[in-house]
């Protein structure tokens, strides 16, 4: 007799549970526990993903053995890559459209164990506040900090402070506009 795998999303077509490190809000969707398949977060959270929160086909959480990721509530996420080592925090009410990717490094290269580093370096590498908007296929850089009702262009790079109703653009990125007040 099989018995029942813990922490196993009922709708999922990979025979894998979820991460005891995971946490998903009440009333979140997250497509399938494929996404964790290169996740090595040994936090006691790695991922937390707030209430009423989608997590669609396509976005993988490729933490290292440092890293970590806080999704807010009701935020829509399609097919973006989290590749940290460090911390990624999304705030409330976020949508982050198809093939963004959210990096703490400008390259491709192993974890760094830095258990035994006390310095500053290792906090939040990026952080995206309420109601903010990233387009198709931006990458978020280490010190992206994207502000409140801000709107992250498609394709943009992205690795400084966005202020908050600012809209953003390009690569290299610059402010192009100010969200309306009357948008909203």
């Amino acid at each position: 007799m099989k018995t029942a795998i813990q922490n196993k999303l009922s709708h999922d077509w990979y025979d894998q549970p979820l991460p005891e490190n995971v946490s998903i809000g009440k009333g979140s969707w997250l497509y399938s526990s494929y996404a964790f398949r290169h996740y090595c977060s040994t936090k006691p959270l790695g991922v937390t993903i707030g209430k009423k929160s989608g997590l669609y086909n396509g976005t993988f959480f490729d933490l290292g053995p440092e890293g970590e990721l806080s999704v807010g509530d009701y935020c829509s996420i399609v097919g973006a890559i989290f590749c940290t080592n460090k911390r990624i925090i999304i705030h409330d009410y976020v949508f982050i459209a198809h093939e963004v990717v959210l990096a703490d490094s400008t390259y491709s290269h192993p974890f760094i164990d830095n258990k035994d580093k006390n310095d500053s370096s290792f906090n939040t590498s990026i952080e995206i506040h309420n109601n903010a908007w990233i387009g198709m296929r931006a990458v978020l850089l280490e010190g992206a900090c994207i502000g409140e009702d801000a709107i992250v262009g498609a394709a943009a790079v992205v690795d400084f402070e966005v202020p908050p109703y600012s809209i953003v653009a390009g690569s290299p990125s610059k402010i192009v506009g100010r969200v309306s007040s009357n948008m909203k």
